[in-house]
């Protein structure tokens, strides 16, 4: 339910209940409900994820609630006030409680907010939360927390309050320039959700009015609390847009065109996920394909290596490339390594010469991978539409848990600063000694770890520079690889080699593995101290 069409129903929600004492608070037979029994019916609130809302019934068959609390502060109490913060999705009733001890003044917020939805009881006093229907926590929520026994924080306002949607600048040369999209209107006014967005679109189509005259006349609408409640094709609206049946009581009956708003909302964020999974997925199969196209046969490798063994001086460096001919006249440009000699890159063709056959196996299994990913989500994407409400907030639920865990790896492993704004991380554990290796170490990376220890992993980065650290930043890291094996005291040898040269021991647990081409330093960890 979109926060407008709950603007339109407080007007005769007023009438039925304030000055009302409420005599009992339970549980109706619907999930996620709350009904407050009067003597001329019963208020039903439904904090029902897919369909939140609230209706009116002449009668009331209601279960005790799971705690006392409800019952102890609100059955007996007076409505003292209702109140909806500007148009947004919020409901607070505020009541005087019976209570012959203390200040018993209490109100009952209700959050028609989607899967946020919410109920939750305040003391007055110190706007302190007694009770709630659902926990929030820091976890799940950065803005704030909702438990019993909290300071209660309201939700973050859903966009500009009417009475200043005629004035924005920025929502009007936004229409102006072509963006009529659903999208601008719910993320830029407040209590406009899907259902109004879209029915405020077709109704400017129907009309062939301007989009931002028709907002305009909503604004007035609201602001004069002049509705004629409406049931549009996908919701109930608070006054006539577009195609559709006046609601001759909006309190009557429950509206499930919430349902279909938020549907169409997860739908979307479902869509723009997997596009930009689609999207970075053929960005990496592209870069694959030009690093195949790009390889050079074994043969130009060792003949490279020849050429620049069979050069007199070949201890110079500083040479980005050199032009050579073989024993047949063919010119070479051979690319170098500049802060390597002639010998050292001639080593190097050779090494690459031996491991083009691997590297070839790699970028074809890359290349077989990223296809079966695009193909997978292409089809996930032709499915969408076609999936029900629980199927949609199953995928979001297990993409907001990935991105969560993702975020708390991150967190946890800090990284340490050296010399010079070098850094470095290491894993405190197994898990998290194979999360600095194979995830945060990159190709070109120094990879640390003491010899003959269970100790840490510690990965130096290069952060894009170009040349190798200088022997005072190894040694740091060194020592930091050191410091983390366990050991107090003596001279602790320390392997290091380049990220791409460390493996996973086959069939090995998490953290075990085997690695090539290392060097060692000896740090003495009894002069550390």
């Amino acid at each position: 339910m979109d926060g407008v069409f709950l603007s339109a129903q407080l007007p005769p929600l007023k009438e039925l209940i304030l000055g009302m004492k409420c005599r009992k608070i339970g549980c109706p037979v619907i999930r996620d409900g709350f009904g407050l029994l009067f003597d001329n019916g019963t208020l039903v609130l439904s904090a029902r994820p897919d369909s939140p809302g609230l209706w009116w019934n002449k009668t009331g068959k209601m279960t005790e609630l799971p705690s006392p609390v409800w019952s102890h502060h609100i059955e007996g109490a007076q409505v003292m006030g209702l109140l909806q913060p500007g148009a947004d999705r919020i409901l607070q009733i505020s009541f005087k409680g019976g209570l012959l001890y203390g200040n018993s003044d209490v109100t009952l917020v209700f959050e028609v907010t989607g899967r946020n939805a919410n109920v939750i009881l305040l003391r007055n006093e110190d706007n302190r939360i007694l009770a709630c229907h659902r926990k929030v926590s820091s976890r799940t929520s950065r803005y704030r927390t909702v438990a019993p026994g909290q300071l209660y924080v309201p939700p973050p306002s859903s966009g500009l309050s009417p009475g200043s949607w005629s004035s924005s600048a920025e929502l009007r040369s936004s229409i102006e320039n072509g963006n009529n999209s659903s999208a601008l209107l719910y993320r830029t006014l407040e209590g406009v959700g899907p259902v109004t967005a879209g029915a405020l679109i077709r109704h400017a189509e129907i009309k062939k009015k301007s989009l931002i005259d028709t907002v305009i006349e909503l604004e007035k609408a609201l602001l004069e609390q002049d509705f004629s409640p409406w049931e549009g094709p996908d919701g109930p609206l608070p006054v006539e847009l577009g195609e559709g049946k006046p609601i001759l009581d909006p309190l009557s009956c429950r509206m499930t065109g919430e349902s279909t708003g938020i549907r169409n909302d997860r739908l979307e964020i479902w869509t723009i996920i997997l596009r930009k999974r689609l999207a970075f997925v053929r960005r990496r199969l592209a870069g694959v394909m030009t690093a195949m196209d790009r390889l050079v046969s074994p043969d130009k490798y060792r003949i490279w290596g020849s050429l620049l063994l069979s050069i007199g001086d070949n201890s110079r460096k500083g040479l980005e490339e050199i032009e050579l001919k073989d024993w047949n006249g063919e010119e070479h440009t051979i690319p170098l390594k500049p802060f390597r000699s002639l010998k050292s890159n001639a080593a190097r063709f050779f090494r690459k010469a031996s491991n083009t056959g691997k590297e070839k196996h790699n970028l074809e299994e890359h290349k077989r991978n990223a296809l079966i990913e695009i193909e997978s989500l292409e089809k996930s994407l032709s499915l969408a539409p076609d999936l029900t409400d629980d199927e949609l907030e199953a995928h979001l639920g297990n993409h907001r848990k990935k991105v969560r865990d993702q975020d708390d790896r991150r967190r946890r492993i800090e990284a340490r600063v050296l010399s010079s704004g070098w850094r470095c991380f290491a894993g405190r554990n197994a898990r998290e000694n194979e999360e600095v290796t194979f995830r945060m170490g990159k190709r070109g990376d120094l990879w640390f770890h003491a010899r003959g220890y269970p100790g840490a992993h510690v990965v130096l980065k290069l952060d894009g520079r170009n040349d190798n650290p200088p022997g005072e930043i190894i040694l740091e890291a060194a020592v930091e690889a050191a410091k983390s094996s366990g050991a107090s005291s003596g001279v602790i040898p320390v392997d290091y080699t380049r990220v791409q040269y460390v493996n996973r021991r086959r069939k090995g647990k998490p953290g075990q593995v085997l690695y090539t081409r290392e060097k060692t330093v000896f740090v003495d960890l009894d002069k550390l101290s």
